[in-house]
């Protein structure tokens, strides 16, 4: 999207799981972001985060989180789906909206990512992320990369839409790796789970074949270590325990076989480890809030 805004302005972006159907996503996981391409903004979301955004500025929002943009933060906001044509777009849509005074331009977008469950990387991130790129220093890539963005989405030509699509992924995988290299270890227990030489073996045997009827014990046994060692270092990484780790894998994995494949549910079932489709459908609902049936009907 790319809004032009003028004085006086305020806008809302609900939650991503109230806005992905309202934008006719495939899925509720998207992570929205806005880049401030021309002028200075507000943005507040929660109770702890309230940030004046300046050119050049990314703000992005990890966990899809609900947020306020405007040029004052004191008025009621209009909700963003109120300002957006109705979807589908064949291109990013333009719309202008405030009161006419000083503008504000903002190039704004969602990450998209199938899996019904964070990766445990992902779920390491803040839920509010501010990079200064004009104003602080930043890696050469960043900067460049944003000014190709703005320059692209202000002028778009044949190709565009792939174009900033490539970009904004690359600028994202840039800023997760100077997040990496510039976060204290207790921000990054998701790397250093992936990283950790016991828990690293074990999150490989399990991503490698779900199916395989998994115990703590037969973990333990893997990598030389205590049940209860297993348990509490994998938890201490990861936030909860081994096997419920896996049974959230197995469901993200058939969550993709049930959106991408014509697969049967029991077939699926079968493929990430359940013994019978009607203990796939109590687990695939108490997580996910519908059967895999319906939540496949959903999605099509």
């Amino acid at each position: 999207m790319r809004p032009e805004f003028s004085a006086p302005w305020i806008v809302e972006t609900p939650s991503c799981s109230n806005f992905a159907d309202t934008l006719q996503f495939d899925t509720t996981q998207i992570v929205p972001f806005h880049i401030v391409a021309e002028g200075n903004c507000w943005v507040k979301a929660k109770t702890d985060i309230c940030q004046t955004l300046s050119p050049g500025d990314i703000i992005i929002f990890p966990h899809g989180d609900a947020h306020i943009l405007g040029d004052r933060l004191d008025r009621l906001p209009t909700p963003i789906a109120d300002l957006l044509p109705a979807p589908p777009w064949k291109e990013p849509p333009i719309f202008a909206y405030g009161g006419g005074g000083k503008i504000t331009r903002l190039v704004c977008g969602f990450l998209q990512y199938e899996q019904l469950l964070l990766h445990p990387f992902l779920k390491s991130l803040p839920g509010f992320m501010h990079i200064q790129v004009f104003s602080e220093p930043t890696a050469p890539l960043l900067k460049t990369g944003i000014q190709h963005i703005i320059q692209e989405a202000n002028c778009v030509q044949p190709g565009s839409v792939c174009l900033l699509t490539r970009l904004v992924e690359l600028i994202f995988i840039e800023i997760l790796r100077n997040y990496m290299q510039n976060s204290r270890n207790e921000q990054m227990n998701g790397v250093l789970a992936l990283n950790d030489p016991i828990i690293g073996q074990v999150l490989n045997w399990i991503h490698t074949d779900p199916a395989h009827p998994w115990t703590v014990s037969e973990l333990a046994q893997q990598v030389n270590v205590s049940r209860s060692a297993l348990a509490a270092r994998f938890t201490e990484l990861l936030g909860q325990p081994p096997m419920q780790y896996l049974t959230q894998w197995r469901l993200q994995l058939a969550a993709h076989q049930l959106q991408n494949t014509d697969e049967s549910i029991a077939k699926i079932a079968s493929q990430v480890g359940y013994e019978s489709e009607a203990a796939f459908n109590r687990a695939f609902k108490r997580y996910v809030g519908k059967p895999p049936g319906a939540w496949r009907h959903h999605r099509e």
